[in-house]
């Protein structure tokens, strides 16, 4: 294949212009192998399935494999962690963007997992030069010699949807080019199709499909992915960022030039820096790795609960540090680090919330940051976080529990507790689980995972609750400020004499009735009812159990004897009946 060398200007010529070489004349479809690709994605899906439900879901069940199970379990997600990583790698597409989200999870994966995926910021394969240099002059419509005075034949970043060239305008402005990769609309659609085939598996098990919709939540997924695609969408969101962020210090978004770009082709004003994940360079430029961690923490902040537009792909690859000089000297014995600028990119995939979704989530975190499980719950419930009918005391109370063992613990302190003690406290308040996922919340779900891992990473002492105690309180500031607090007393005292009004009536009501002998006792009987069931679900899996042993003997008595076709079948029904016992069944 011919390949581009690198670019120069003729002369001392400051105007001369770029020549680059032809593109061959023979130069074939990038090639898209349709049926193979959708196979070798839907096979590794189908065992990562076929994997969890027998090992981490029937192994679990019973005290004689669930040693097995637990004991294994990190090493066999490594497996396959690297397993997924060459497979990524080798097919690109959406299989880079689920790699890069779970990479950046190190608040709830362990190290070994996301140290095997973290390549995938890194290990992307650039596409062939002749293929992106035949898109960039079919969208620019003009060869890139009348665009640009320079440009870099290598590339400086590779990602699942696109990569990145350096250049400079003919007017002098250092650019970044970033162009889509040949047929990679055709390429996502071929592995959506397949993520669905996994999704229309996944969704049919009891405990998922009563917490989510999860066609519905793909359909989302494909959505905003495929918005991804377009260029000029993403220039308009990087200029919306840049306004948002125009009084916030030492946060920066680089400038787009929209009039330049097109759907397939941005160009935006380059920007150098180092990359949020590789500490040792943070470490050797002096920069204070707590101070990039608390910053990113409250840029995702005042997106979240005060802009409603939010940045919603920030791995590590999309994340830099400008380091804006050196050290300043050490003050009062504290030696403070480098000045810096955190730099974000990739603003294709965003997120928008609704005024009234903000003002459930900042009631959210002010109950976080002060210690109010109530007021969590209450939040979580409005958001639709909570499945209709649930009760809402057991989750109050687990919740109480959790905070209890949680709050105002660093991020290293909370990878050290005991999750198992944690678990055995909280089992009998929420064991049917009664939370679900909205499928309009699954990108700010995305986004505050992947900055958790970030900042986790940056920083495993950080304290998020003393990190958010302050923002609640100057959103609680805010509030009063504009008067919300009025509205707030006048709810209040609405309810308050509502209570007061009937309250006389209530009690002339309650003296009556027990002066009668009619005072009843409501029993709630979720609790007994839920025992009771598990009581009969294992005599039914002990019947299953004897009947399937009992066939089985006696087939082994039939063989034995020479009866070899009712052995067969005297195995066969103790194989059914052995499946119907352990099939997990949705009657909790």
């Amino acid at each position: 294949m011919q390949t581009v060398t690198k670019p120069t200007t003729t002369g001392s010529d400051p105007g001369a212009i770029l020549t680059l070489p032809p593109l061959p004349p023979d130069l074939r479809p990038f090639p898209v192998p349709r049926r193979r690709r959708f196979l070798r994605v839907s096979w590794f899906f189908f065992r990562v399935i076929v994997h969890v439900f027998i090992v981490d879901i029937l192994f679990n069940r019973y005290r004689l494999t669930r040693w097995y199970a637990q004991r294994t379990g990190v090493a066999r997600y490594q497996r396959m962690a690297r397993e997924f990583r060459r497979l990524a790698v080798r097919m690109g597409g959406v299989l880079i963007k689920l790699g890069q989200f779970l990479s950046a999870r190190a608040d709830v994966l362990p190290a070994a997992i996301t140290d095997e995926l973290a390549g995938l910021q890194d290990e992307v394969p650039p596409a062939p030069l002749p293929y992106v240099l035949q898109i960039l002059i079919a969208e620019l419509g003009a060869s890139p010699e009348r665009i640009f005075a320079r440009f870099d034949p290598t590339p400086v970043a590779a990602a699942s949807l696109g990569q990145v060239y350096y250049g400079e305008l003919r007017d002098g402005r250092p650019v970044a080019i970033k162009i889509q990769r040949p047929r990679i609309d055709e390429i996502v659609e071929i592995d959506l199709s397949a993520v669905l085939w996994a999704v229309r598996v996944v969704k049919n098990y009891p405990l998922i499909r009563r917490r989510a919709d999860l066609e519905l939540l793909f359909e989302e997924f494909a959505r905003v992915l495929r918005e991804e695609l377009d260029y000029v969408s993403e220039a308009h969101h990087a200029l919306r960022f840049r306004v948002n962020f125009a009084d916030t210090p030492g946060v920066y978004f680089p400038k787009p030039y929209p009039e330049l770009s097109t759907r397939r082709v941005l160009i935006m004003e380059r920007v150098d820096g180092i990359k949020i994940s590789d500490y040792a360079a943070l470490d050797r430029a002096g920069v204070d790795r707590a101070e990039v961690a608390t910053r990113l923490n409250r840029a995702y902040l005042k997106q979240f609960f005060i802009d409603g537009f939010f940045h919603a792909d920030p791995h590590p690859g999309n994340i830099f540090v400008r380091v804006e000089g050196p050290p300043p000297p050490q003050t009062n014995g504290v030696k403070p680090g480098a000045p810096f600028t955190l730099i974000l990119l990739d603003c294709g995939m965003v997120g928008h919330l609704p005024p009234t979704t903000m003002e459930i989530m900042r009631g959210g975190v002010i109950g976080l940051a002060t210690n109010d499980p109530e007021r969590i719950v209450e939040a979580l419930d409005r958001l639709g976080m909570i499945l209709p009918g649930a009760d809402r005391r057991p989750i109050i109370q687990a919740l109480q529990i959790v905070l209890r063992h949680t709050y105002a613990r660093s991020q290293r302190e909370l990878t050290n507790i005991d999750v198992e003690k944690l678990f055995d406290e909280t089992e009998h308040l929420v064991r049917d689980l009664p939370f679900q996922i909205p499928q309009d919340l699954i990108y700010l779900g995305r986004a505050i995972s992947l900055v958790s891992g970030i900042v986790t990473g940056l920083h495993p002492d950080i304290n998020l609750f003393e990190e958010t105690q302050p923002f609640a309180q100057a959103m609680l500031d805010r509030e009063r400020r504009n008067g919300d607090w009025l509205e707030e007393i006048r709810r209040e005292v609405t309810a308050l004499s509502q209570v007061a009004a009937t309250l006389p009536r209530q009690m002339d009501a309650y003296y009556k009735a027990a002066n009668r002998g009619e005072l009843q006792m409501r029993v709630d009987l979720s609790r007994l009812e839920r025992g009771m069931k598990r009581v009969e679900r294992a005599t039914n899996r002990l019947s299953g159990g004897i009947i399937a042993a009992a066939l089985f003997i006696g087939g082994t008595l039939l063989r034995i004897n020479g009866f070899a076709d009712e052995a067969f079948w005297s195995w066969a029904a103790a194989a059914g009946v052995a499946l119907w016992t352990v099939w997990p069944r949705n009657d909790r």
